[in-house]
């Protein structure tokens, strides 16, 4: 009896060594020392309210050494920031990068010598960073990969095999905040984002006036909007009476507001404004106005 006592222990103790050996192996996969490494990140903190950040993002931003940043990021999130090394993180560097000094110095919105200046203080920092062992990230307000400002990240540190840690984009805030399916209209399925940055002079294959040819869904990011010379392209295709709004805000809870309208009211409505904030979206398309419980009458 005492034979098979000792044989059963024996085998217990065998089984629990082989799930001690198991478990650090597993600790010692590619994986696991892979998240011991030094990590580069372009992190979204999400839009408006701090609470739209993810819990992915507070991770990351838990576990990076340094940060790149602007003001407004850093005074929203100073508890998660409190104890890291903070540096700005060259906004207008989109303008010059990937650009010959010639091609650069036509955008006259950023002086390439003072940007090439900021590229270059980052890039040191951040490879000095990743060789010495250090965890960096970038904080993007919405969602980096729609008209982030510092996409050029992924391309200048390729070679650092940097991540995105999505997010919510103004977009997202915006569709949440008219409370309907953008991609639900009663003759539309489809949405186009798009931006026209003041450009009346674009004519490319994107343009205003040949996206609207195909009547889907459109919204449009408002940097520097003539909003009625756009509302006169759009008009080239859509119906008068096709809904539109505009989402000022989208994010704050406290602050967002919707103006809506037609193609053929909005002009006049915007006129009784004061001069609208730098954060609105402006949508286009028949799922502002479509019901579900309408189908089929």
């Amino acid at each position: 009896m005492k034979k098979i006592f000792f044989m059963k222990m024996r085998s217990i103790f065998v089984v629990i060594l082989y799930a001690v050996i198991v478990l650090t192996c597993l600790d010692q996969n590619p994986d696991a020392q892979e998240a011991s490494k030094p990590k580069f990140y372009l992190v979204s903190v999400g839009i408006g309210d701090p609470d739209n950040i993810t819990l992915r993002a507070i991770n990351v931003i838990k576990d990076s050494d340094i940060v790149f940043c602007d003001n407004s990021i850093r005074e929203k999130f100073a508890v998660i920031l409190r104890d890291k090394e903070i540096h700005k993180a060259g906004f207008g560097i989109f303008g010059i990068y990937g650009k010959s000094p010639e091609e650069a110095k036509k955008n006259k919105r950023f002086d390439y010598e003072e940007k090439m200046k900021e590229f270059n203080a980052i890039n040191a920092i951040i490879r000095k960073a990743m060789k010495d062992g250090k965890t960096v990230s970038v904080l993007e307000n919405g969602d980096p990969t729609i008209y982030g400002p510092n996409m050029w990240y992924m391309e200048a540190f390729e070679d650092l095999n940097p991540e995105i840690v999505p997010g919510i984009s103004c977009f997202n805030a915006g569709n949440a905040t008219l409370k309907k399916g953008v991609t639900s209209g009663e003759k539309t399925h489809s949405v186009v984002l798009t931006a026209s940055f003041g450009d009346k002079e674009y004519t490319g294959d994107d343009s205003i006036e040949n996206l609207a040819a195909n009547k889907a869904s459109m919204v449009l990011f408002t940097m520097f909007l003539d909003f009625e010379d756009v509302v006169k392209k759009l008009r080239t295709h859509y119906p008068p009476e096709t809904p539109v709004a505009i989402v000022l805000y989208a994010g704050y809870k406290e602050k967002e507001r919707v103006i809506q309208g037609t193609l053929s009211t909005i002009a006049g409505q915007l006129k009784m404004e004061k001069k609208l904030p730098f954060e609105n979206l402006f949508y286009v398309g028949d799922f502002l106005a479509n019901r579900y419980s309408s189908a089929g009458k």
